[in-house]
């Protein structure tokens, strides 16, 4: 006859404790795993949001800005306020994270959104004109 795994009330029995312990030390070692990846992932995010706060002086920002404008070209952006910048005395600095809102603001728009534009702003003549 088999012998029971438990005693009539659930609580294992004395043979099975080493089973139970090593059952136990493979769950702690799978969930410290888990927890160390969990880790790496916030600990890559915070140094990825460092990285957008980074600033950047005129020539960085002219290497990081796509098409790598001339220093001139930058400082004439900023002197028509045309780009994010922060000026610190004589220096002027520029912020990663910024920068990368400005140029995703720059997009131009497609050939499909040009046309709706354009339907809407001759449709908005018509009622104005019939009014």
């Amino acid at each position: 006859m088999e012998e029971r795994k438990h005693t009539s009330n659930g609580i294992p029995t004395f043979e099975m404790i080493p089973m139970l312990m090593a059952n136990l030390l493979e769950d702690n070692k799978i969930l410290s795993a888990k927890l160390d990846a969990i880790n790496r992932k916030i600990s890559a995010s915070v140094c990825n949001s460092k990285d957008d706060d980074q600033r950047m002086d005129v020539t960085e920002a002219q290497k990081y800005i796509p098409g790598h404008p001339a220093v001139q070209t930058i400082y004439g952006w900023t002197s028509n306020n045309m780009i994010p910048y922060h000026k610190v005395g004589k220096r002027i600095y520029f912020v990663k994270s910024e920068l990368d809102a400005w140029l995703s603001k720059e997009q131009h728009k497609s050939q499909e959104d040009l046309r709706k534009e354009a339907e809407e702003y001759v449709n908005n003549r018509r009622k104005q004109s019939t009014l």
